[in-house]
């Protein structure tokens, strides 16, 4: 049946149905409504709870329940489709406080509000109270963003995909911490790595100084984009003294949602190369992508002790680190490199890092990172357009 014919039969069945009694919302409907709701207007930005008056503060139900698609053909958006049978159904309803129910059926407004832009305020309203309402005491967790520019563009984390990323835990404030990097020279100029490194470093002191701000969060969620070796500075100046996760974006489904299911993923250590010295190493990490020996410096493949961190049983790929399993995977075997490099080569002053790695490993690598154990890093980053890696920052 085509949707003319649909609409024709739709607006007969109005027709025969003019003059008869409205048939009411079933009590479990209205129930379900008020529960999905929160006992709170949906209409966007509103929010007011509807138990009480917030002048008088008088407690009764100030509540309407508004249908999307109206339930005849004459009413506001009631031209739609919708059987008129579903009509009633908790799906074409809102709960809504009194004016904003005068708002959307108005026909001055009612064009304003077509059927799509109400659904989807309800959907978002339904979705933000099931998701409050879910969260367990003491969930609350420190947003720390760190945002640069990649390529000419600044790239923003919309909060949605992060509440929808930390979910159950909940923000401690809608501010978090954010340190922002689209303010740096040129990667081109002298001072772009050593400008971007002070930046985070003060950005995070400030944030967290007792005297200042008093704050001494429980846990800390971590979004960041960026160049790598800012990555790296980001988890060494936040430490491993509060409990951290780190997210990512997954960009199959532009989601920072770590993903539930997944084969585990495994890494393993390679000695390439062997040193008299022992006091010379370098580390490579081929978890995104592959380095090869000809990728870095000559006199260092020659001239150091040469270890690899890569996935085991598969070619190194920028989606590889798909869980949140897969990341503390790599924290074990990088952690358990860094012990056996402290036991063999315990005279080394720095450790040279050749990072090929997804931001959430690059954001890990700096976070267990052990300031009193561990040597510095001296981070080289992969030019792409030379085909080798460059040195970049040195971070304790």
């Amino acid at each position: 049946m085509s949707k003319e014919s649909y609409k024709r039969r739709t607006k007969n069945e109005g027709k025969k149905k003019t003059g008869r009694r409205r048939t009411p919302i079933s009590v479990s409907t209205q129930l379900r409504l008020w529960v999905k709701a929160g006992g709170r207007c949906e209409f966007l930005g509103c929010n007011e709870y509807l138990l009480r008056d917030r002048l008088t503060l008088s407690e009764t139900n100030y509540s309407d329940i508004a249908h999307i698609v109206a339930v005849n053909i004459n009413g506001p958006r009631g031209d739609d489709p919708l059987p008129l049978s579903e009509r009633n159904e908790i799906d074409n309803l809102m709960l809504v406080c009194k004016l904003h129910h005068k708002l959307v059926d108005d026909k001055k407004y009612v064009r304003k509000y077509p059927e799509e832009k109400l659904i989807k305020f309800k959907r978002e309203h339904e979705d933000r109270i099931l998701r409050l309402t879910g969260i367990i005491s003491g969930n609350k967790t420190t947003i720390v963003r760190l945002r640069s520019n990649i390529g000419n563009d600044s790239v923003n984390i919309p909060k949605e995909q992060i509440y929808a990323a930390i979910y159950p835990r909940y923000p401690e404030d809608d501010k978090g911490l954010e340190i922002d990097l689209t303010k740096l020279p040129g990667t081109d100029s002298p001072s772009y790595w050593k400008s971007g490194a002070e930046c985070i470093r003060d950005t995070i002191k400030r944030f967290f100084a007792p005297s200042i701000a008093q704050r001494n969060p429980e846990h800390i969620s971590v979004f960041a984009l960026g160049p790598i070796p800012f990555l790296i500075q980001l988890g060494c100046s936040l430490g491993s003294k509060i409990p951290t996760d780190v997210y990512q974006k997954h960009w199959d489904n532009q989601s920072w949602v770590w993903k539930k299911r997944g084969n585990p993923q495994r890494y393993q250590v390679i000695r390439r190369k062997t040193n008299l010295n022992q006091s010379k190493v370098a580390l490579m990490l081929s978890i995104s992508g592959s380095i090869s020996e000809t990728d870095i410096p000559s006199n260092i493949s020659k001239d150091y002790n040469l270890y690899e961190i890569t996935l085991e049983g598969k070619k190194p790929h920028p989606m590889c680190v798909r869980t949140k399993g897969d990341l503390y995977e790599f924290k074990k075997t990088y952690l358990g490199l860094l012990r056996e490099i402290h036991t063999l080569h315990s005279e080394t002053k720095e450790i040279l890092l050749f990072p090929a790695v997804p931001v959430s490993v690059a954001v890990m690598c700096g976070i267990a990172r052990l300031p009193k154990v561990d040597p510095p890093f001296i981070i080289y980053d992969f030019n792409s357009a030379k085909g080798k890696f460059y040195k970049t920052l040195k971070v304790r």
